[in-house]
């Protein structure tokens, strides 16, 4: 349900019970005050489960952080700079190392896999490594937009590595998935692009 649709639903609810409230106080029969009152408890009800599940869907994949990691999720840390800084001197793996160190201690930031999976691909050049490193970071159910981010990175090492059904695979299902994402809307370009007449030939060589 798109947010518009949603805020239209809001509004038409509080806009209903406001309704049935001044309709109950000016009823003049019994029967139609039980009528009006029936109906604002059932808006009422509706009002209450959308809000509710609003509610859970927002704070449930920050409960599900503190849970994991027992505290709120870090999203800056002296270890990152620290990577950073090995990686800008020319030690990817002892940045790497690292990061992983940091993982351990704090697993719910896996996050920090998409970095380590930078490392690999554009400082080593090890690009199997690097796609297990997506892939394991794919399977943890990111952000939509981080996961398409990553899907799209993952795609390209496919391609490096051979394994054009995987890439392909990987976009149409980014495409189908995420395609209201940046990476999703690439990926559509992508396929599109794949699919124009003569493009296959072209790349064969």
């Amino acid at each position: 349900m798109s947010r518009a649709i949603k805020t239209l639903l809001y509004l038409g609810l509080v806009t209903g019970c406001i309704a049935l409230g001044y309709a109950i106080q000016v009823a003049h029969t019994k029967v139609l005050q039980h009528a009006f009152i029936g109906g604002l408890i059932a808006l009422g009800l509706f009002l209450v489960v959308l809000a509710a599940f609003d509610v859970s869907q927002l704070f449930g994949g920050r409960a599900r952080e503190w849970f994991v990691q027992g505290g709120a999720p870090i999203h800056s840390a002296p270890e990152f700079e620290r990577a950073q800084q090995l990686r800008a001197s020319g030690q990817p793996l002892e940045a790497i190392n690292v990061l992983r160190e940091f993982l351990q201690n704090h697993p719910g930031e896996f996050h920090v896999m998409s970095r380590i999976a930078e490392i690999y691909n554009y400082d080593l050049k090890n690009y199997l490594a690097a796609a297990l490193e997506y892939e394991e970071f794919l399977k943890h159910k990111p952000e939509p937009e981080q996961w398409g981010w990553a899907a799209l990175h993952l795609a390209k090492l496919y391609g490096r590595l051979n394994e054009p059904e995987k890439s392909l695979a990987l976009l149409e299902r980014l495409e189908t998935k995420y395609g209201h994402t940046v990476a999703g809307r690439r990926a559509r370009k992508a396929l599109e692009q794949l699919d124009e007449p003569g493009t296959q030939e072209a790349e064969s060589p």
